[in-house]
């Protein structure tokens, strides 16, 4: 179950609920995380750090988001490159506030797709949602239909040519049948 600090005072009804919310986040697949203003951690589900890989010692309320983002240049998730420089354009987007949505090859193959939500002068969610099977699917659809594709042109392509032979058949068919004629009316 995610750890977060309950914003106080709470009435009994209200921290029940609060701790309802905080169990059905855990149900989702999708990996999701709260960071406020600052950005800090404020909350998350088990998705976030499974989908993420993040030691649990590291995911706790206050995490700095910075921390996140260094480990992950630190372990190659954003590719190779100057660790300092990869942290400081990825806060650089943090900071600007603004929804939106990536694609990201993880190093072992795995496919996320990250959508980060800005909460007006409170902080932003980011979601997190394995796409892997999703476009294996896709592009087993996509091969499927080249095949596919494929085999109605080159059956396309014999229907012609047999549509072609059978016309020229059906020519010679005519010759002969007048040349016959022709016999035929030559003959006594």
């Amino acid at each position: 179950m995610p750890k977060a600090v309950p914003p106080a005072p709470l009435r009994p009804e209200q921290l029940r609920r609060y701790d309802l919310l905080l169990a059905g986040l855990d149900l989702l697949d999708q990996g999701v995380a709260v960071f406020d203003a600052t950005p800090v951690l404020v909350t998350w589900n088990k998705a976030f750090t499974r989908l993420l890989d993040f030691p649990d010692s590291m995911v706790r309320v206050g995490t700095p988001f910075e921390d996140f983002v260094r480990y992950n240049a630190e372990r190659g998730e954003y590719g190779s490159g100057d660790i300092d420089q990869l942290v400081a354009e990825r806060m650089r987007a943090v900071r600007a506030f603004q929804p939106h949505y990536t694609e990201r090859v993880r190093p072992n193959g795995q496919l996320l797709a990250i959508r980060g939500v800005p909460i007006p002068n409170l902080g932003f969610v980011s979601l997190w949602t394995d796409i892997t099977e999703q476009r294996r699917a896709e592009e087993l659809i996509q091969e499927q239909n080249s095949v596919l594709e494929a085999r109605v042109e080159e059956r396309t392509s014999a229907l012609r040519r047999a549509n072609l032979e059978i016309d020229q058949i059906a020519e010679a068919l005519r010759l002969s049948e007048g040349r016959l004629r022709l016999i035929m009316d030559a003959v006594p």
